[in-house]
Formats: C-alpha cells, sequence, structure tokens
C-alpha cells in the first residue's frame, strides 16, 4: 500500500492520540464519516464527555506510550454543553504545553482545535494538517524509550 501523496515526505508510521469531546466534536467525526470525509488512519480518537473533564496525566500517558503527538478536538466556547469545559480545556492545554516544555518535548505535538457541530469537513481537515506537522517534527523523543521498555 503507497501512502498519499501529501505524507509521501515522512518516512514512518505517525502515531496520533486524539481527545474527542462527546458533543459537537464527535459530530463532526460522525459527518466526516457520513460525508467521506477522509483523515490519517492512524489517529486513534477517545471519546471522552468533555475536554474540559480531561486530565494532564491522562495527555501525558498517551505521549509515555508512544504517542507523536496528542490533538484535544473539542466544542466552540459558545456551544459547550457544560458551559465552561472549553475554558477549562483551553487551561488544560497551556498548562501541558508548559510540562511538555519541561520535559523537552516539542510543544508542536499537541494540538487543540474547536470544532463546531456537524463540521466533518473542518474536522478531518484539522486532524490531517496535525498528522503532517507531526510527520514533519518526527517520531516522538519518548519512542526510544518505550522500545526499550518492550525489550526488557
Amino acid at each position: 500500500m503507497t501512502k498519499p501523496k501529501e505524507y509521501q515526505d515522512i518516512d514512518f508510521e505517525t502515531r496520533i492520540v486524539g481527545f474527542v469531546c462527546n458533543w459537537d466534536a464527535y459530530s463532526g467525526v460522525e459527518m466526516a464519516g457520513v460525508n467521506r470525509k477522509e483523515y490519517p488512519t492512524n489517529v486513534k480518537l477517545v471519546k471522552v464527555m468533555c475536554l474540559g473533564r480531561l486530565h494532564l496525566g491522562l495527555i501525558l500517558k498517551a505521549f509515555e506510550l508512544g504517542a507523536d503527538g496528542v490533538i484535544l478536538l473539542g466544542c466552540p466556547p459558545e456551544d459547550c454543553h457544560y458551559e465552561s469545559g472549553t475554558a477549562m480545556a483551553k487551561e488544560l492545554f497551556t498548562q501541558t504545553k508548559k510540562v511538555l516544555n519541561l520535559l523537552g518535548i516539542d510543544q508542536n505535538r499537541l494540538a487543540l482545535v474547536e470544532v463546531p457541530l456537524g463540521r466533518g469537513d473542518l474536522l478531518a481537515k484539522q486532524v490531517s494538517t496535525f498528522v503532517r506537522r507531526v510527520g514533519r517534527i518526527g517520531s516522538s523523543p519518548l519512542q526510544s524509550s518505550v522500545e526499550a521498555a518492550r525489550l526488557a
């Protein structure tokens, strides 16, 4: 199987974890499927009730387990079902970037995207752009330690 043209300059298979809000963002995932909007298959999506209820430790665990990048897909602020979920997700995003910096992990391996209700086209475009960005950065610096632990 050959890689799509836009990914041919990337010499490894990126591993991306996406945390998706149950509401607007997940409707974007569903609409992307309904409308056959493609995004890379190496993105593993985890549905959560609200990004604002996500914990920093869970994002870091994704990196620890070998993710090259993590994308947070949430609702726009005016559409949040939990009123303050989007604001809490933005704060989590900021905190996580600071921790990644302390750990020596490129902050561009993390993204936060607001997906309006039913916008599968936007979701597919943003996820694809993120996968390309992470692919250009390269594999996670944690990959060697993850591989070493598997071999031990």
